[in-house]
């Protein structure tokens, strides 16, 4: 008996050992949940201020490409043109992770990209491949409102999922 009441007793201490490691395990892991989302929570002002920037910049570009549509495109309208293509390129590869979540994706914009660089683009993309306006236009495959309306839903679905969460924060 008293070789089974400590065979007992070493398995209810190794019961208790590994109960107490699952217990440490799971609050460490509470523990770095907690600290991600206090990390998630401080960067969504920087992210808000991120999308606000770019979002004014791609309204920039919506401008002239609307004025460049209903009345051709001109000397004015082309630097304009290029100063927004330039700054989208730059600044979309930090907030396409994040916006290509809420982008209605087509074959037409992947098409597109073929035509103007060679590889596949997405609507964002799309519409700042061309080199310049003239460009732009004469490979129009008829898809520019189309685009247009697909990247600002895409902004929006953003902007809204950044202000859910600067709610949860505060």
């Amino acid at each position: 008996m008293k070789g089974t009441k400590k065979r007992l007793d070493a398995v209810d201490l190794a019961g208790q050992v590994v109960s107490t490691i699952v217990v440490a395990s799971q609050s460490r892991a509470t523990a770095k949940a907690r600290a991600k989302a206090k990390i998630a929570a401080a960067a969504v002002p920087l992210r808000q201020r991120e999308l606000i920037d770019f979002y004014e910049r791609y309204e920039d570009l919506v401008e002239v490409l609307c004025d460049a549509a209903r009345f051709g495109p001109d000397i004015v309208l082309e630097r304009r043109y290029t100063e927004a293509r330039t700054q989208m390129q730059a600044d979309y590869p930090a907030l396409k992770p994040f916006l290509i979540s809420y982008l209605e994706f087509q074959p037409d914009d992947e098409e597109a990209g073929l035509k103007l660089c060679g590889r596949p683009l997405d609507a964002f993309e799309a519409l700042v491949a061309a080199f310049d306006l003239q460009e732009f236009f004469k490979l129009d495959d008829g898809n520019m409102i189309s685009r247009i309306t697909r990247t600002r839903d895409a902004l929006n679905g953003y902007g809204e999922h950044l202000r859910q969460l600067a709610a949860r924060a505060a």
